[in-house]
């Protein structure tokens, strides 16, 4: 078990002046003042997208609710450390560095030290926004499964998903690369030639003199929780074999209202949450660099690294899917947690009437807003 440094049970509440425009919230919740992107919003299709949209969003209504919230009043005592955007779409198949493909956490830039129990809470409201039929005791039955370590059998769509990955492999998406050129769409630009200089040189420091940089561009993502920041795609070639990088932008984690100081550094958040996602077997190609003054996480983009799209499947695949989701943020948690039997019986003991209760007012909160802001 890896153990946490940072241990203090009491939140490091606050909030920044940058969110200071439209206010909204439904009768059981305390509305916060929050600046809502108009392109991001714009880009957000239903509740369930808004709430992956605004992430910090959620930590903000959190803070402000906390005492109204039943399931989290003696939960939010034990720290670990959070994935921080555990929605039902954040999860996905990884090649490792052994070539075998793994289940687990997609995008880990809002991660820190912060209440454990809020990932679980997290994917709770987003499972439930995108099917208001999910079970929550059965994400809760499946999460305290993964974090006592039972094993679980992985869902037949989830099978398929590494079976497509490991034929993929980690060779470079043939609709994302021409000949040793990335394809270019609308939301790329160029890059200068002083950034391809200062990306060439931070790749250099890690990897080997074998690795010869073939091309760069910049690009951005409109929606999402990272829509906006910026990006880089860089194709290199090692030893001749064609490898494709993201080099993505990160900033403060979006479980700043709620995180559990003192924070760490970037790169030590991030390759810490890294490992605990991952494990071991992570492939080498993870790393965090800087370039002209920005933090850059480095992740490989294989061609068989396939993310989950609830929409591809049915309903009972995906109530499948998300269950095992629970079960994988259990292990990733049980990595961090100092004493596993105490945490899993403080979660039993919160009745089934309170998850349900809290869920439900934030569900309709981001159903309320999110239908008051598309008006």
């Amino acid at each position: 078990m890896i153990s946490i440094r940072y241990k203090c049970l009491i939140f490091a509440l606050f909030l920044t002046g940058s969110l200071s425009q439209k206010s909204f919230g439904s009768a059981d919740l305390h509305s916060v003042n929050y600046d809502f992107n108009q392109q991001k919003l714009d880009e957000a299709k239903d509740s369930f997208h808004f709430l992956r949209t605004y992430v910090d969003y959620f930590y903000l209504l959190v803070n402000a609710n906390k005492s109204n919230f039943q399931s989290l009043s003696t939960t939010t005592s034990v720290p670990g450390w959070c994935v921080g955007d555990a929605h039902a779409e954040n999860f996905g198949v990884l090649i490792q560095d052994n070539g075998s493909s793994l289940f687990s956490m997609n995008d880990i830039d809002d991660s820190g030290p912060c209440p454990i129990v809020l990932d679980i809470f997290r994917l709770m409201v987003s499972s439930r926004l995108y099917d208001n039929n999910i079970k929550l005791n059965k994400i809760l039955e499946a999460y305290l499964e993964g974090v006592q370590g039972t094993k679980r059998d992985l869902p037949l769509a989830i099978q398929n998903m590494i079976q497509k990955s490991q034929k993929k492999g980690i060779a470079p998406s043939n609709k994302k690369i021409s000949g040793n050129k990335l394809v270019r769409d609308s939301e790329m630009s160029e890059v200068s030639s002083e950034v391809v200089t200062l990306i060439k040189q931070a790749l250099h420091a890690y990897m080997n003199s074998s690795t010869d940089l073939l091309d760069v561009v910049a690009t951005s993502k409109a929606g999402g929780g990272s829509g906006g920041l910026l990006r880089y795609e860089v194709l290199l070639s090692k030893n001749g074999v064609l490898l494709h990088l993201e080099l993505k932008e990160e900033i403060t984690p979006s479980i700043y209202p709620v995180e559990i100081g003192p924070a760490p550094d970037t790169t030590t958040r991030i390759l810490t949450m890294l490992h605990l996602d991952q494990g071991e077997k992570l492939s080498k190609y993870y790393n965090v660099i800087q370039v002209d003054n920005k933090t850059l996480l480095v992740r490989p983009r294989f061609a068989g690294n396939i993310g989950i799209s609830l929409n591809e499947q049915s309903n009972s695949e995906n109530k499948e899917i998300i269950n095992y989701e629970a079960y994988q943020l259990g292990l990733i948690h049980s990595r961090s947690i100092n004493n596993i039997s105490s945490w899993v019986s403080l979660l039993q003991n919160v009745k089934s009437k309170d998850w349900e209760a809290d869920v439900e007012s934030m569900t309709t909160h981001f159903e309320k807003t999110f239908s008051k802001l598309k008006k």
